[in-house]
C-alpha cells in the first residue's frame, strides 16, 4: 500500500475540496442512516404493540444540555399517541425531505471528489511526463516508446478510474455501513453482533479474491504494454507490411497478443463477480442464523413485531454498502498495480544529470576535443574504445566507416545525449559534464536521417528551437534550406499542417524543414547524421546546396555516406568497431588507410553513381 499513500499525497493540493467532499460524504450517510432510528418511535406510537408507555419514557433520556426540550418533546410524543395517522403522514413527509437533502448532498460530494480526482490524475500524469521528457536517451533506450505511451494511456487512466471510486462511493459506503449498524445497534445490539460475527471470514474471502485482482492487473498491464507496442509498429511500418504480404502475421499476432490482455481482463471479472454472491451467501448465514434466534424472542414475546421489522430494515441496508465495499476492493487493487507501474518510472534515476551550480559554457570559440574516450550503452559492452579526436573551430570533420561502426553514438555524446564511461568530451577546453545542459545544447544544431517533425504548422516546426522567431526570420530560414517554394504551394502555406511525423510531405520536403529549424536556430555547432543518405538525387542536391552554405563558418560533425562530403571535408576519422583507426584527409587515407580505401572504394564511389 505505499503507492497508495504515495497517491494520496497528491491529495494535498487540493485539500479543501478533499474536506469538502468527506464532509459531504458525513452528510449523505447521516441522512440515509438517521431515517430507521428517526422512524423507530414514530412506528412504535403507530403499530402499538403496547409501547406507549416506553415511547414516553423518551424525554426523561433527553441529556442534561437538552433539559429545555423535555417539555415540547413530551407534547410531540403525547401527540404522535393521539394521532397515529396523522404521524405517520408527516414521517412520510419527512423521508422525501431527508431523501431530497440526501440527493443534493450525494450529487455535491460526487462532482466535488470528482474535481479532486481528476486534478490528481492530471497532475501526475504532468508529473510523470515531466520526469520522462528530462530523462536520457539510455531511459529511452531501455524503455522503449510502446511501454512509455503504455504508463500514460492504461496505468494513469487506470489510476483515475480507482481514484473516482476511492474518492466517490468508497467515501460514501463505509459511513453508510456505519451508520446502519448505529441504527441497528440501537434498536437490538445483541442480535447486531450476532450477524457480525460472520464479518471476519467475509474479509478474508475478500483479501484472497483481490489479491488475484491485482496479480492479474500487472499482468494485464504488461501485456498491454506488448499490444501497444505490436499497433505502433504497424503504424509506423505499414508500408512495409503491405510491400511483403504480411497483413495476415500482423492480424495473427495483434490476435493473440490482445487475447492475452482478455484473459487477464478475464481474471479481474471473475474475481470481481465471485465477491458479490460470496458475500451475499456468508451474509444470509448470518441472517437465517439471526433470525431463528429473533423469531424465538418474537414468539417467547421478548422482541415485538416492529422492533423485529425494523432491525431487519436496518440489516438489510447494510448488504449494498458491504457488496460495494467487497469489489472495492478488487478495483483498489487494480488501481495500485497501476500506480506501482507509474511510480516505477517516476523512481527511474538519470544518469545523466547536471551537475549543482553548472557554469554557462562562453560563445564556442575553438575547438570540440574526446580525450581517451570509452562508452558503453549497457555497462557491459563497450561500444567506444579510447576515443581520440579534434574538431576546430570552422572545420568540417567527417566521420566514416561501416554500419554499426559508433560513429552516431561519437556524434550523440557531444550534446550530452550520454556520458562517456572513461575519458571526456571538452569544449574549449572545458568538461561538457560541468556546464548547464541548455548552455551546451543552444549551441550545437543536430540534422539526422530521421526527420522528426511534430504535428503542427509547417512554421512552428521550424521556429520549434526559436518560438519567439518572427514569419520574416522563419520565411528566411526556409529559403536558405530551398524549403520556401514548395510551402508557399501549399493550401495554407506556412500555416499548413503536417500531420503526424510529417507524413503528409515528402522525405526530402520534410529533410528541408529539418535544416530549416537548424538554420533558424543558428548553432556556431553542427551535427549532421546521415542527412542526405535516403534521399533521391534531386532532394539531395537541394539540400546539399543548402547545407554547403549553412556549414561555412561553422564546425560541422558530419557522418558522411557521400563522396561529396567526405571531399569536402577537413579532417576525415576512419572509425571501425568502436575505434578511430585512422584520420587525415581524403587524400591521406586513401595512400595510407586500408579500411578507408576498402570503404571508399565500397561505399563512396559506389553512392556517386
Amino acid at each position: 500500500m505505499k503507492s497508495l499513500k504515495r497517491l494520496f499525497g497528491y491529495v494535498r493540493f487540493y485539500k479543501s475540496q478533499a474536506a469538502l467532499s468527506i464532509f459531504l460524504a458525513f452528510v449523505v450517510a447521516g441522512l440515509a442512516s438517521v431515517q430507521i432510528p428517526a422512524l423507530f418511535p414514530i412506528f412504535q406510537a403507530l403499530f402499538g404493540d403496547g409501547n406507549a408507555d416506553r415511547l414516553r419514557g423518551y424525554p426523561d433520556r433527553l441529556p442534561q444540555f437538552l433539559s429545555f426540550l423535555k417539555g415540547p418533546f413530551q407534547g410531540l410524543v403525547e401527540y404522535l399517541i393521539a394521532h397515529r395517522w396523522e404521524a405517520f403522514v408527516w414521517a412520510l413527509g419527512i423521508l422525501l425531505v431527508l431523501n431530497l437533502l440526501k440527493g443534493f448532498a450525494a450529487f455535491f460530494q460526487s462532482y466535488i471528489a470528482g474535481k479532486v480526482h481528476t486534478g490528481v490524475s492530471r497532475r501526475l500524469s504532468v508529473d510523470l511526463y515531466d520526469h520522462v521528457i528530462g530523462m536520457p536517451m539510455s531511459f529511452y533506450n531501455r524503455m522503449g516508446s510502446p511501454s512509455i505511451v503504455s504508463r500514460f494511456a492504461n496505468d494513469v487512466e487506470s489510476v483515475a478510474r480507482g481514484l473516482a471510486l476511492l474518492l466517490g462511493k468508497s467515501l460514501v459506503d463505509p459511513l453508510l455501513l456505519v451508520g446502519f449498524l448505529a441504527s441497528a445497534a440501537v434498536i437490538n445490539w445483541k442480535l447486531l453482533l450476532l450477524n457480525i460475527a460472520i464479518f471476519p471470514f467475509v474479509l478474508v474471502g475478500v483479501r484472497k479474491l483481490g489479491m488475484r485482482a491485482k496479480l492479474a492487473a500487472r499482468k494485464g498491464l504488461h501485456n498491454r504494454d506488448r499490444l501497444v507496442n505490436i499497433i505502433q509498429e504497424t503504424a509506423e511500418g505499414v508500408s512495409i507490411v503491405k510491400a511483403f504480404n504480411m497483413e495476415d502475421r500482423e492480424k495473427k499476432r495483434f490476435w493473440q497478443e490482445s487475447d492475452n490482455v482478455r484473459r487477464q481482463d478475464l481474471k479481474i471479472v471473475k474475481a470481481d463477480s465471485i465477491v458479490s454472491p460470496f458475500v451475499e451467501f456468508m451474509g444470509f448465514m448470518a441472517v437465517c442464523v439471526s433470525l431463528l434466534v429473533a423469531g424465538d424472542m418474537v414468539i417467547q414475546k421478548t422482541m415485538t413485531m416492529t422492533t423485529f421489522s425494523l432491525f431487519y430494515v436496518a440489516l438489510a441496508s447494510m448488504f449494498t454498502p458491504i457488496r460495494k465495499l467487497s469489489s472495492i476492493n478488487n478495483r483498489v487493487q487494480v488501481l495500485v498495480a497501476a500506480a506501482n507501474r507509474v511510480f516505477e518510472v517516476l523512481d527511474e534515476k538519470s544518469d545523466i544529470v547536471e551537475k549543482p551550480g553548472a557554469a554557462r559554457l562562453a560563445a564556442f570559440n575553438r575547438e570540440i576535443r574526446f580525450d581517451n574516450v570509452t562508452f558503453s550503452y549497457d555497462g557491459s559492452e563497450v561500444v567506444l574504445h579510447d576515443v581520440n579526436l579534434v574538431a576546430r573551430k570552422g572545420e568540417i570533420v567527417a566521420l566514416v566507416g561501416p554500419s554499426g561502426a559508433g560513429k552516431t553514438t561519437i556524434a550523440r555524446l557531444i550534446p550530452r545525449f550520454y556520458d562517456p564511461a572513461a575519458g571526456s568530451v571538452t569544449v574549449d577546453g572545458i568538461d561538457i559534464r560541468d556546464v548547464t545542459f541548455e548552455s551546451l545544447r543552444n549551441q550545437i544544431g543536430l540534422v539526422t536521417q530521421d526527420v522528426i517533425l511534430f504535428n503542427d504548422t509547417i512554421a512552428a516546426n521550424i521556429s520549434y528551437g526559436r518560438p519567439s522567431a518572427s514569419k520574416e526570420e522563419i520565411m528566411a530560414a526556409a529559403r536558405a534550406a530551398n524549403a520556401h517554394d514548395f510551402i508557399e504551394r501549399l493550401p495554407e502555406g506556412y500555416n499548413s499542417e503536417i500531420g503526424e511525423k510529417g507524413l503528409t510531405l515528402s522525405g526530402g520536403q520534410r529533410q528541408r524543414i529539418a535544416l530549416a529549424r537548424a538554420i533558424l536556430k543558428d548553432p556556431p555547432i553542427l551535427i549532421l547524421d546521415e542527412a542526405t543518405s535516403s534521399l533521391d538525387s534531386e532532394s539531395e542536391f537541394l539540400i546539399q546546396q543548402a547545407l554547403d552554405q549553412f556549414m561555412r563558418a561553422r564546425t560541422s560533425i558530419v557522418i558522411a555516406h557521400r563522396l561529396s562530403t567526405v571531399e569536402r571535408a577537413s579532417r576525415i576519422y576512419v572509425v571501425d568497431s568502436g575505434r578511430i583507426v585512422d584520420a587525415g584527409s581524403n587524400e591521406e587515407l586513401l595512400s595510407k588507410s586500408l579500411v578507408y580505401k576498402n570503404l571508399y572504394r565500397r561505399q563512396f564511389r559506389l553512392a556517386e553513381v
